[in-house]
C-alpha cells in the first residue's frame, strides 16, 4: 500500500493544526512529491521492554529489579525523522519544538547520524544452519498442519526460505525514510534522554530547520495506555492462557512468541491464522488492521485473551512472548494540492513478558487479580538474556 494511502487512515484520532485532505483524483501530470516529509513514531512499551526504558539490555541494577518486581511497570518512546529533499548545508540545523505537556524542554533537536563507514573486508557465504518451527493460532491445541519446518541446510545458497518472503512482506506498512538529502532525527547522539513516563505529546508541534519549510500541526492524540499482557494460569493439558488490559484507542491486537527447543530448533508462534505474520508486530495501518482483522490475522479490538497452545509451551518453555496493540495514525498536510509539507503521527502499544516467569515483565498475582501460572523449571536469568529477543 502507498504510503498516502495508508496514512490518511485515523485521523479522527487528532485535531490537526494544518488542515488534512484526501487525496483527490490525479489529473494531468502528477504534481510535484512534498519538500519534506515529517514521521512521528509514538510507542509505549510495557512489560520486559518497559523495564529495560524500551530499548538495549538490562543493566545489573535492572536485572534486580525485575526479579524483585520494583521495575516500572512501562515506559514511552518517541522516534522522529525529517526527511527533506533540499540538500542540507554544511551547518544543518533542525528542531522540533514540542508541548509543554511532555516534560522535556522547549525543542527536541534533529540531528542526521553519521555516515556508515564503508565495508573493508568481505566475508565468504555460509550455509544456514538449523531449523525454524513456526505455530499459529490462540487454542488449548494447534490445528491441523501444524508446525510448518523451514530446514535451512536445505535452502539453496542466496535464496529465500519457503515461506519466510510471505513473513516478511504480508502487511501493506508504510515504508519510513532514514535517509535524504536533508535528513535529521531524534533520539540521535546529541541527544537520547528518556521520556517522562507523564509526559503527554497532546498539544501544538512545530518543525523548524534550515533545509526543510516550517511544519506546524496539533496532535489530540496521546500516548497508547499498557497493555499489562500477564499469564493468567495453565491449563491441565499444559496451555498457557495469556491476558491483557485492552487500549481504548487500539484497533487490533497480535501475540508472537520466540524461542528454542532443546534440540537447537528456532521456533516461533503467532496468535494469526496463518503463518504469514507471525513477525508482523510494528506499525500497521488502521485500515490494513480492520482487513486482516476480517482474515482473520489481526484480533479484534474487544479481544482480552489469547491460549497459547500446549504444543508450543511444551516445544519451548521459556520462550519470550510479545504483543502489540496497533493504534491510530494522523496525517498532515500544508495544502491540499502540491503541499510543501506532510506529517505523519503514528501509535502503538507493545508488551512482553518471559513464559513461565510473569515477574520478568508481567503484573499478575495480586497486582492484577488474576491467579498465579505453573511455575516452570530449570529456567534461569541466563535463559532471559542468550536468547534472540526481536526490538521493540
Amino acid at each position: 500500500m502507498k504510503r498516502f494511502s495508508i496514512l490518511v487512515a485515523g485521523m479522527c484520532a487528532a485535531t490537526c493544526g494544518a488542515a488534512v485532505y484526501a487525496a483527490a483524483p490525479a489529473k494531468g501530470p502528477p504534481p510535484p512529491p512534498p519538500i519534506a516529509n515529517y514521521y512521528m513514531d509514538a510507542a509505549t512499551v510495557g512489560g520486559f521492554g518497559g523495564m529495560m526504558g524500551g530499548e538495549g539490555r538490562p543493566s545489573m541494577a535492572q536485572m534486580m529489579g525485575m526479579m524483585s518486581g520494583n521495575a516500572p511497570a512501562y515506559s514511552h518512546t518517541l522516534e522522529l525523522r525529517l526527511a527533506s529533499r533540499t540538500k542540507a548545508p554544511a551547518a544543518p540545523e533542525a528542531n522540533h519544538l514540542i508541548p509543554p505537556g511532555l516534560q522535556m524542554g522547549p525543542s527536541l533537536p534533529l540531528i542526521a547520524p553519521a555516515s556508515p563507514k564503508p565495508a573493508t573486508q568481505t566475508y565468504p557465504y555460509q550455509q544456514p544452519k538449523g531449523r525454524m518451527v513456526i505455530y499459529w493460532g490462540c487454542g488449548e491445541h494447534v490445528g491441523a498442519g501444524q508446525p510448518t519446518v523451514i530446514d535451512f541446510a536445505k535452502v539453496a545458497a542466496g535464496q529465500m526460505p519457503p515461506g519466510m518472503a510471505n513473513m516478511a512482506n504480508y502487511a501493506r506498512m508504510a515504508n519510513i525514510p532514514h535517509s535524504a538529502p536533508g535528513y535529521g532525527e531524534w533520539p540521535n547522539k546529541q541527544d537520547r534522554r528518556p521520556l517522562p513516563v507523564n509526559g503527554s505529546l497532546v498539544g501544538a508541534h512545530k518543525v523548524e530547520g534550515n533545509y526543510s519549510p516550517p511544519i506546524a500541526f496539533t496532535l489530540g492524540q496521546d500516548f497508547m495506555p499498557a497493555l499489562n499482557l500477564r499469564e493468567l494460569g495453565s491449563l491441565p493439558s499444559g496451555a498457557a492462557q495469556l491476558g491483557w488490559t485492552p487500549a481504548a484507542s487500539a484497533t487490533g491486537y497480535a501475540l508472537a512468541m520466540f524461542g528454542s527447543a532443546q534440540n537447537g530448533d528456532v521456533l516461533m508462534w503467532s496468535s494469526s491464522k496463518s503463518a504469514a505474520m507471525a513477525t508482523m508486530l510494528d506499525y500497521i495501518s488502521p485500515s490494513e488492521v480492520k482487513r486482516l482483522i476480517g482474515t482473520g490475522h489481526v484480533l479484534s479490538p474487544q479481544t482480552t485473551q489469547c491460549t497459547l497452545p500446549s504444543e508450543v509451551v511444551k516445544a519451548s518453555p521459556a520462550g519470550m512472548i510479545m504483543m502489540i496493540g496497533y493504534g491510530p495514525q494522523a496525517y498532515f498536510a500544508e495544502a491540499p494540492k502540491a503541499p510543501k509539507w506532510t506529517a505523519t503521527a503514528r501509535f502503538k502499544t507493545v508488551s512482553s513478558i518471559m513464559l513461565g516467569m510473569p515477574q520478568m515483565g508481567g503484573q499478575d498475582g495480586a497486582a492484577s487479580g488474576q491467579p498465579q501460572p505453573k511455575k516452570k523449571k530449570k529456567f534461569g536469568i541466563g535463559d532471559v538474556l542468550k536468547g534472540a529477543i526481536p526490538g521493540q
